[in-house]
């Protein structure tokens, strides 16, 4: 009974019916084992071991005695003498695959990968169902760079992942097909094949939502889709709300070859104290670099990590560069088997000119300048673990922002009025220039709590957020050129920002092959009216939304994934919308947006609501093909107040205010991805992108007749195709060519921007050594030197302008 409730994962009836068999029988040696077992999982070693001694004394041919005690002495650091264990443990009882596959996992561990393989194909034979020997040797196998038989083999593992159900509940069981998913999607990324892997990812999250290392991969997946510019924000939220829900969820010390699987696994007995530092640097021949690097341990129950970035990128035309220097220190105690809290403070510092993206790169100021810091963020969090079932999780956050930004010929809108207060023009350049200082200090709290609920047939997530905080910002305005009817203006202003927000998703699991979700969350923010564009305004104004959501997965046929959502939410005001733990995405989309109008066309616009649509059919095929096929439509409304002049006929003086302004956008995109393995050594991908961008953009108080710009209905369309070749080879040498063609038009501009049409090509070559502790690349990016022009309406990564080499280097040890 003791055992089957330890193969549950029910430790605490583990231990209770452990007690009551050692009392009718004390010297079973399988009972005294186990109980070493269940010492080792609350991190007691040392008593553990005292047990395992005591089982081995009691009957020497006992092979669990012998894994556990191996197991133990590898947690200990004494990797050799744990080895030997592990070695007479599978002598002992030859024929058990499990013995066979830790002793493999312990040879990989130690390096010695011909053993290593040796005993995972031995454990293969013994039992070809069980599916712990395929994920071990997939992950061997990445890590020899054999990334096409890596994938093979986690699939298979996959495939047999339930063949344990006689031995395990259900639920982890879909915990250990969310570890499966996690690590295949990791080498569906060696392969390059992205897509895929993000997407077995978010599966990953829906089979075990308390899989620390599916919420990892996503937060990577998302990073790599942010601006490194910080100007387009729509993948800050969810990069970041899943980087903290992954912080919360991660036992400490685990790594990436010794991820959580489950209690019977033993895996957290791999992890040993360790002291660890990796780095990675980039180098372009444009002058940019980007420079990264960490220095991380475990000891004990403890775990740390200090992480520097230094990013410098001169810019693609005068006044485009950008620097960014960040800091993080963060740490994670485990206090009791189920309580850990984690801290962290976080100093970043930002200086760049004008950043934003244009279609025409000479319409860029050249005169402004932005200088951001926050010193520091700090976040300080709280994980319960009740049972395998539920998780209760806390956040507490203190943000800190200094923004300043600079511009000696600025452009602010100035309205001509009538002595009866009708807007009949726009004061004309040069009278509507002047000298712009805008700063701007931020200090918020963040308070989150959220509860996750496992069972069958669903999972229950639900939280509530409070976030609180104060801005004080200063503007003046100063005449750039000609002095009339504008003295100098300065204003300060004092304004709150409040959020409560309240959520709860429920994950049914209907059928195996169907899963629904439903959500709901309801959102009150406070926020300053206008604080960005000056004249400022201390003014603020309120919204509420309640946002439901709902989503479907449905697998009709093995390897067929049909998906649908449907979601409504609120925007926030800074960074604080991103600071959260509420779900981002649901049935593989995301739902969690800091923004939707692009940033470099509208600016960040406070308090806007967000409606998305989406559907996809996900494909793979047995012989190695995948296919996907995405349907979305994202919509964007927003009410904004901009800072104007007033001068009226007549008046000696121009009056401050503000004017409403109302934007609605559209997106409408289709993706279409198709991706190859090809033997052991090469991977091919295509994929096509359709994206439709609808924009109104309405100053309501100011006629057309006064200005034709009052109300903007514009539209861009843009064609992207990326296609890709990819081949690695054991011996750790491995290259990629790529392309990319853009084809653009846009619609009702006043004066008209023609579309564009280009290739850029890219190609690069590296080798990783040191079982891929270390990577060199270099490559050469746009070899056809092809400049272009892109409206941003339709959300594009930049790319570069003229023929770049890139060089990279990183280590991890």
């Amino acid at each position: 009974m003791a055992e089957l409730e330890f193969g549950f994962g029910r430790t605490p009836q583990a231990w209770v019916a452990l007690e009551k068999a050692m009392q009718l029988s004390p010297r079973n040696g399988e009972a005294i084992s186990l109980k070493g077992f269940l010492l080792a999982a609350r991190n007691r070693i040392d008593e553990a071991l005292t047990f395992f001694d005591q089982a081995i004394a009691v009957d020497p041919a006992l092979g669990n005695a012998w894994l556990g005690r191996g197991l133990c002495r590898i947690r200990q650091g004494r990797a050799e003498a744990g080895r030997q264990d592990l070695q007479v443990a599978a002598t002992l009882e030859p024929n058990r695959s499990a013995l066979r596959s830790y002793l493999g996992k312990a040879f990989g561990n130690a390096g010695d990968d011909t053993l290593a393989g040796k005993e995972l194909g031995l454990a293969r034979r013994l039992d070809p169902n069980d599916p712990t020997p395929w994920l071990y040797s997939a992950l061997l196998n990445q890590r020899e760079n054999r990334i096409n038989e890596g994938v093979r083999d986690l699939e298979r593992s996959q495939e047999l992942n339930d063949n344990r159900s006689v031995f395990r509940s259900r639920l982890l069981l879909d915990q250990d097909r969310a570890v499966r998913s996690a690590n295949l999607a990791a080498i569906y990324r060696d392969a390059g094949m992205t897509d895929v892997s993000a997407r077995e990812a978010t599966r990953a999250v829906n089979s075990d939502y308390a899989n620390y290392s599916a919420h990892l991969f996503l937060a990577d997946s998302y990073d790599a889709l942010r601006d490194p510019k910080q100007i387009n924000l729509r993948y800050e939220t969810p990069w970041l709300s899943e980087l903290l829900l992954a912080n919360l969820l991660q036992p400490v010390g685990a790594g990436p070859l010794s991820q959580y699987v489950s209690q019977q696994e033993y895996s957290r007995l791999f992890e040993t104290n360790h002291l660890g530092v990796s780095s990675s640097t980039e180098y372009f021949s444009s002058g940019d670099w980007n420079v990264s690097g960490s220095q991380f341990g475990r000891i004990d129950n403890l775990s740390y990590a200090f992480d520097i970035g230094y990013l410098n990128q001169l810019g693609q035309r005068p006044n485009n560069d950008v620097s960014r220097f960040n800091f993080s220190a963060q740490a994670k105690q485990q206090i009791t088997p189920q309580d850990s809290v984690f801290l962290q403070a976080l100093y970043s510092d930002y200086d760049a000119g004008d950043v934003l993206q244009y279609y025409d790169q000479s319409s860029a100021r050249l005169t402004q300048r932005i200088k951001e810091k926050q010193e520091p963020n700090v976040f300080a969090g709280y994980h319960h673990e009740w049972s395998p079932e539920h998780h209760t999780l806390f956040l507490g956050s203190r943000l800190n922002d200094q923004f300043t930004l600079t511009d000696s010929a600025a452009g602010i809108l100035v309205l001509l009025r009538t002595n009866t207060g009708q807007i009949y023009g726009l004061s004309p350049f040069p009278f509507n220039q002047f000298t712009q200082t805008n700063r701007s200090d931020l200090e918020a709290y963040s308070l989150e709590l959220q509860h996750i609920w496992q069972h069958r047939p669903g999972t229950l997530v639900a939280g509530a957020r409070f976030q609180s905080g104060e801005s004080d910002t200063s503007a003046s305005l100063d005449r750039a050129l000609i002095s009339f009817a504008f003295p100098p203006y300065a204003r300060q202003a004092s304004t709150d920002l409040q959020r409560l927000s309240v959520y709860g998703y429920y994950y049914w699991q209907v059928l195996d092959s169907l899963q629904l979700t439903a959500g709901l969350s309801y959102d009150r923010l406070h926020f300053p009216r206008n604080i960005d564009v000056p004249p400022i305004t201390d003014e603020e104004t309120t919204r509420y939304r309640l946002s439901p959501k709902a989503g479907a997965l449905w697998s009709p046929w093995t390897n067929t994934t049909l998906r649908a959502v449907y979601t409504r939410s609120l925007g926030g005001v800074f960074f604080d919308n991103s600071v959260r733990l509420e779900p981002t995405q649901i049935a593989g989309f995301n739902q969690a947006f800091r923004s939707l109008i692009p940033e470099s066309v509208v600016g960040t616009i406070p308090g806007s609501r967000f409606e998305t649509f989406g559907v996809a059919l996900d494909q793979k095929f047995n012989r190695g093909t995948y296919f996907t096929a995405i349907g979305q439509l994202l919509k964007s409304k927003a009410d904004a107040w901009v800072g104007v002049f007033n001068f009226t006929n007549g008046a000696p003086l121009a009056f401050p205010s503000s004017t409403p302004e109302k934007l609605d956008y559209q997106e409408r995109s289709l993706t279409l991805t198709l991706n190859q393995l090809i033997g052991d050594q090469v991977a091919v991908g295509a994929s096509y992108r359709l994206t439709d961008a609808d924009l109104v953009d309405q100053f309501t108080e100011i006629p057309t007749s006064a200005s034709p710009g009052a109300r903007q209905d514009v539209s861009a369309t843009l064609h992207q195709v990326n296609l890709f070749v990819r081949f690695n080879y054991a011996s750790g040498l491995f290259s990629q060519f790529d392309s990319v063609w853009s084809q653009q038009s846009n619609r009702r501009y006043s004066p008209d921007i023609p579309g564009d049409d280009f290739w850029q090509f890219n190609a690069y070559v590296g080798y990783r050594f040191l079982q891929r502790r270390a990577e060199l690349k270099i490559g050469l990016l746009n070899i056809s030197d092809q400049d272009y022009r892109l409206n941003p309406l339709t959300l594009y990564s930049e790319l570069p302008r003229e023929r770049t080499l890139a060089a990279s280097f990183k280590f991890y040890f």
